[in-house]
């Protein structure tokens, strides 16, 4: 006798081959994908990137000119109205200021304007030479005495001027050596006691600054 077997229970008999081989072909799907993903890995290859190369520039330091400030903005003066003008010029007495002024001074002539010895055209001369001032010395007995005594030798130099009639005039000490022996004093009374040529500036006579060195020695 045949027996006769329901579709739903065959149905129930094939679901748990059925989610055996669900869970076989699933297994084989996800190792072909990882064998398939990890096969593209190794086909990568990464690119490395060049080098970098940094070119450096050297850019002068350019100075940096100062501008000069601008002009100060000019001022407008303004008229202070408490300020009395007490230096305003009453017109109506305008006869009665002295318009009067004094000349200037006339310029110094060349006669009276001293020149340095350097500057003069022509130059003074003593009259007599050296000579003539060593001569007054010893006429004179001008040696200091204290020096004599002392066998004490020395130099003098005096500054003068020269004047249009080559007369010595303002003659001073400038410098002696050693001092306060008296060469200084008897320089000057030597000087003073001679006689010069007048100096020529543009042909006519002036007065020259000069000076004059005397070296006092003892004779023998």
């Amino acid at each position: 006798m045949l027996s006769y077997k329901k579709p739903e229970g065959e149905v129930r008999l094939l679901y748990p081959k059925m989610v055996e081989l669900g869970l076989v072909v699933s297994l084989l799907i996800v190792i072909v994908i990882f064998l398939v993903s990890k096969k593209m890995d190794n086909d990568v290859t990464l690119q490395t990137a060049d080098d970098v190369v940094l070119e450096t520039e050297d850019i002068p330091i350019t100075k940096q000119v100062k501008r000069p400030p601008p002009p100060a903005r000019p001022t407008i003066p303004i008229e202070d109205p408490e300020v009395d003008l007490e230096t305003d010029i009453d017109f109506e007495n305008i006869d009665d200021i002295d318009w009067t002024m004094e000349a200037p001074p006339p310029p110094p002539s060349v006669e009276d304007e001293i020149v340095d010895f350097f500057l003069v055209e022509e130059k003074p001369a003593m009259i007599g030479g050296s000579r003539a001032l060593y001569d007054y010395l010893q006429r004179k007995n001008l040696y200091p005495e204290m020096a004599q005594r002392a066998n004490i030798e020395g130099v003098a130099i005096v500054k003068f001027v020269v004047d249009v009639n080559g007369n010595p005039t303002d003659v001073q000490v400038f410098q002696e050596r050693p001092e306060g022996l008296g060469f200084g004093e008897a320089a000057v009374k030597a000087i003073s006691a001679m006689k010069f040529s007048p100096g020529m500036q543009r042909d006519k006579a002036v007065p020259v600054r000069m000076q004059q060195k005397i070296t006092f020695q003892l004779g023998g």
